[in-house]
């Protein structure tokens, strides 16, 4: 187990060096860091049975090449895109939600209700992320808060913590964003 727990521990440390590299205009040096972090969570994960969150950081790091990628361009803005499409995107989350927990379920997956809750969800946050809908802050309040609670059940504390971060994160950016509301 301390091998999944320093995986656990690298993993969490090179998201939040991709977070501040980010943060700071480093790309795409910052992409390497969240690519290597998914490795490294992913496999955290993975021994903590939690297949979706393994599958969620395999897409992290599919997106960490999509983020490289894309680097250069500079015509990324914020975009409102109204109510009809999140409606849409969380009916189809939720049914892709339904349908994964008995495939989770089958396959012994630990916690396979939230597992899944928070890896669907995570992706359908990550869409609305690169379409700069500033609303993709409310969803990632809400994983980053499940996520918390389904690392520290998994007995991964280091993981918890980086949802914690994430989640004040999530709020300080819907509160700085929220003139896309008001006007």
């Amino acid at each position: 187990m301390a091998v999944v727990r320093a995986a656990e521990v690298a993993g969490v440390g090179l998201n939040l060096a991709y977070t501040y590299l980010y943060l700071q205009g480093s790309l795409p040096l910052a992409y390497a860091f969240a690519a290597v972090g998914a490795v490294a969570l992913g496999f955290a994960c993975w021994k903590r049975n939690l297949q979706a969150e393994t599958a969620l950081h395999a897409f992290y790091l599919a997106m960490a090449g999509y983020g490289a990628w894309l680097s250069g361009a500079s015509d990324w803005s914020t975009d409102t895109h109204g109510w009809v499409p999140h409606l849409v995107a969380l009916a189809l989350g939720g049914l892709a939600w339904w349908g994964a927990v008995p495939w989770l379920t089958q396959r012994g997956s630990s916690m396979p209700k939230l597992d899944a809750f928070t890896t669907v969800f995570s992706v359908v946050g990550t869409w609305w992320m690169i379409h700069g809908d500033p609303v993709n802050w409310i969803y990632w309040m809400v994983m980053d808060t499940v996520s918390i609670y389904l690392y520290a059940k998994r007995g991964m504390p280091w993981g918890a913590l980086l949802f914690a971060i994430y989640g004040l994160m999530a709020v300080d950016g819907w509160f700085e964003g929220i003139s896309w509301f008001t006007g």
